[in-house]
Order: structure tokens, then sequence, then C-alpha cells
């Protein structure tokens, strides 16, 4: 477990931590743009001064009469710039990290690496020679094999194709949970976190908050998540997938005893459960379910809750679908027209387009 209780003081700002985080977890940190997501990573790693305490296991990292330096941490952060040694190929980028692990044991090698980062072909070309996307890759393959005990992310998929952007995380997800690290992202592409991260830690009004279940931080702090830099307010469905028609470019999940039907994403196999993100403001409601439309997607639910959102013209209503929440944001206008009260059953309408696996 990582326990760290510190305050961060910059010139701008100042921002407070009291968290504690477990092993095999995949975690998230979200928050609006200067707000400190990169500060406090930077503090875990050593590199910025601050006050308080941080432990790791038995181990003191800082407290107020020590702290160690960022070489002696079992940690490892994947920057928003370019770290790379520009004298050195990718593959002797990588042997180093590999080289300086603080582990007896690599727990993955070169080769499961390399592949699943899809960097094999660059393997003998030097920084200079890359594009952005093959700067990030290079950067979190390196940091993946230095095998901290502590993985931290800072906005690693910028660059990247959805496609290499999903594999990618994915690969850290399972490594996190199998190998049983912490790793932080901070993204501000919300379904991002809200796909992969297990909890997530929301940063407001200058404090980071103890990590939450993310489906329920992203349910019940839409009015947090508003301030977000892309204002991606939405929900977190744990799905499963039933099959891929290829042939019309789409994938057909289960909830509960539902079907929905997304863009085709051929990494997932039939019979494995994921999660899917849907943005609130993409989420179509409808008192009678509608025929002869467009959107594939009605998913039959209860109204549970209506809550007002900062905005002072729409609300959030939040719609029970086989136990999970799925929340629409709508007008106040279409809410009084609709005459929507909680309890009653309800037909949300989503775009094919709209759910993000």
């Amino acid at each position: 477990m990582l326990i760290a209780q510190i305050t961060c003081s910059r010139a701008s700002f100042s921002i407070r931590a009291e968290v504690d985080l477990k092993q095999g977890v995949f975690y998230g940190l979200i928050g609006p743009s200067g707000s400190g997501k990169t500060t406090f990573l930077h503090a875990l790693a050593g590199l910025v001064p601050a006050n308080g305490e941080i432990k790791f296991k038995e181990d003191i990292w800082q407290d107020h009469s020590y702290l160690a330096p960022s070489r002696r941490r079992s940690i490892s952060t994947v920057f928003q710039e370019n770290r790379l040694f520009p004298h050195l190929t990718v593959k002797e980028n990588l042997l180093f990290a590999e080289e300086r692990s603080l582990s007896d044991s690599c727990s993955v090698d070169m080769e499961t690496v390399v592949e699943n980062l899809e960097i094999d072909r660059i393997l003998e070309k030097k920084p200079e020679q890359l594009s952005g996307g093959q700067i990030k890759r290079v950067s979190i393959a390196r940091s993946i094999l230095s095998d901290p005990d502590v993985l931290l992310l800072d906005e690693p998929t910028t660059e990247l194709e959805d496609r290499l952007k999903s594999k990618i995380l994915k690969f850290i997800s399972e490594l996190t949970k199998t190998n049983n690290k912490i790793t932080i992202l901070v993204s501000h592409h919300l379904p991002d976190i809200g796909r992969y991260c297990k909890e997530t830690m929301v940063i407001s009004k200058n404090t980071i908050s103890p990590p939450r279940p993310t489906q329920s931080v992203f349910v019940s702090g839409l009015a947090d998540l508003s301030n977000q830099a892309e204002s991606l307010e939405g929900s977190v469905l744990s799905v499963t997938v039933l099959d891929h028609q290829r042939d019309r470019g789409l994938t057909r999940l289960s909830l509960a005893d539902e079907t929905i039907v997304a863009p085709i994403s051929d990494d997932l196999e039939r019979g494995e459960k994921t999660n899917i993100f849907v943005l609130a403001r993409d989420v179509i409601l409808a008192s009678e379910q509608p025929d002869n439309i467009s959107i594939r997607n009605c998913l039959s639910g209860q109204l549970v809750e209506i809550n007002d959102y900062p905005d002072d013209f729409s609300s959030v209503v939040i719609i029970d679908i086989g136990g999970q929440s799925l929340a629409a944001r709508i007008t106040n206008s279409s809410l009084q027209d609709m005459s929507l009260q909680t309890g009653q059953t309800i037909f949300a309408l989503i775009k094919t387009i709209s759910v993000e696996v």
C-alpha cells in the first residue's frame, strides 16, 4: 500500500492529499487544468518538494526528517514531454531502464512489452527519428520495463490513435492487476479514466479526494466533472461482449437484459467483460419506446434521481438499468414538458457512435 499525506505549494496554488492506494489497482486522477495533477505525481516521485509523509509498504519515502531521492523510490513516471536519451537507440533506452530496475527480477519481459506497444520496427532508431506518437509508446515501454511498484502516467496517450490507446491502456491495466502494482493515470480524456481505472481521485478546491469506485465518481460527481477541460460528464457501465458483426462494423454488448450496439472493437473477445463510457449529453430520453428511428440503442430503465446541474438551465437524470446507473443531461424545459418523476419507467436512447468501448 502507498500512503501519502502531503501538501504541495506552488507559486499559483497549493494542493493537499491524504490517500491510501492499494496494490493491484489502476487509479485515475482528474481535475481542471492547472489544479495540481502533475505536481501531485511529481511529489510522489520525489521530483518536487512537499510537506508531509509518503510511505510505501514498510519503506519511508518521506517524513519530517527524511526525503528519499527519486532514484531510491520504486516508482516510474511517463512525463508529458519527451525524456528519452537522445544519444541512445530505442532498444538501448529500453535496456537502460531494465538494467536500472530496483526489482530483483523483472515481472515483464522486453519482448512482451515491445509487442504490446508495437515498437518492434523502430528499435534501432534514435528519438530524433521518431514521431510524437512513437516517442510516447517508447516512453511508456521504458517505464514499464523499469518494473516499478508504482507507475505514474501523465497524459500518456496524447498523439496516439484510438486503437493503440485502447490496446496500451488495457495492457497496463492487466499488468497492474497481475503483478500487484499501483498505477495512477492522469488524463483529460475522461472516457479513458472511465473504461480502465477501477478507482478515481478528483481534485476539487485544492484537495485530492480519497479514491472511490470510478462508476460512482462519474454518476454522483457530475457537478465536479463539469469543470473538466473537455466537459465530459458521463456514465461508466460494465458490459459483456456478445459478438462482433464485422460486415456491419459493430460489436454487440450485453447489459443485464439489454443489448447495446457499439462501433466494432476487435481487441475484445466474446464473453469478455469490459467497461463502456457514455456522455450524459449524448443520452436522449423518451417516455414511450419509439419506433422506426436511426438510433440503435434503446434501453429500458427506472428513473431514480433528478439533480440540478450548475448551469441553471439543465438537469441530470439518473436511470437504473439492470442495477447500473446511466446519467442523462437534459434541459429543464424538457424535464417539465415530459413531466418526469422518480419511479417511472423511461427509455434511454444512445447512438451507436456515442458508445466508447
